[in-house]
């Protein structure tokens, strides 16, 4: 039980510094690729690819660990898709 907590604890925390980064990486940005609210989402979204990478290889499930990852960065594509309806972009 103890380590799907841990788990949960870096797979969250992972996602939520990556959400955290993009708002970072934003502000050294030229204004033509700043995207408001967007940057946090993508940020997000690398952070959650990068820790579901890497459960899988600290559970040493290198198919799981390379599926979960580009899955997710294939997921990352939805995200222009979502901001057509919710228009969270600059």
């Amino acid at each position: 039980m103890i380590d799907f907590i841990i788990f949960g604890i870096v797979d969250n925390g992972v996602m939520i510094a990556g959400a955290f980064t993009g708002i970072e990486i934003e502000k050294y940005l030229p204004n033509r690729f700043k995207m408001g609210l967007l940057m946090p989402i993508v940020g997000a979204g690398i952070g959650n690819m990068t820790s579901d990478f890497l459960g899988g290889l600290f559970a040493m499930n290198m198919p799981l660990a390379i599926g979960s990852a580009i899955g997710c960065f294939l997921a990352l594509f939805l995200i222009p898709i979502f901001n057509l309806k919710f228009k969270l972009g600059a």
